[in-house]
């Protein structure tokens, strides 16, 4: 069982998301933009982060790179529909930036459920050493 938190600004596909993990019985939470997420996120351990790229307030990206710094153990799913930009390139510059894995949206059984089970299956990379000041 793993800490999944799902970041969409849409309901419907945080909804989605859930329900295709259910079977899996992981502890769900949702949150609907970044800045929501990161508070989830820093008040609880979490595993993994669903994390759609274009939303409201702090989008994926953003969200993405502040993970990348303060959480790096976190791993990160990144989603897309690609809006104006497209979302291939969204997905790739979130693979830049640090996701683990994309997926474009509409969330489908067949292939987000597999992508979740390995992202969780892998191992956590050890914590980073900060060497000198903050």
């Amino acid at each position: 069982m793993a800490v999944i938190v799902i970041v969409d600004d849409d309901p419907t596909v945080r909804l989605i998301a859930t329900e295709l993990l259910r079977p899996d019985d992981h502890v769900v939470v949702e949150a609907q933009d970044g800045d929501e997420a990161l508070k989830v996120i820093a008040s609880m351990a979490v595993d993994l982060v669903v994390l759609d790229m274009l939303m409201p307030n702090k989008d994926g990206l953003e969200t993405i790179v502040e993970l990348r710094r303060n959480q790096p153990h976190i791993r990160i799913l990144a989603i897309s529909s690609g809006g104006r930009v497209g979302a291939d390139q969204l997905l790739r510059t979130a693979m830049m930036l640090g996701a683990d894995d994309t997926l474009v949206k509409p969330l489908r059984l067949e292939t987000f459920a597999p992508t979740i089970s390995r992202l969780l299956s892998q191992p956590q990379p050890a914590p980073m050493l900060r060497v000198g000041g903050a």
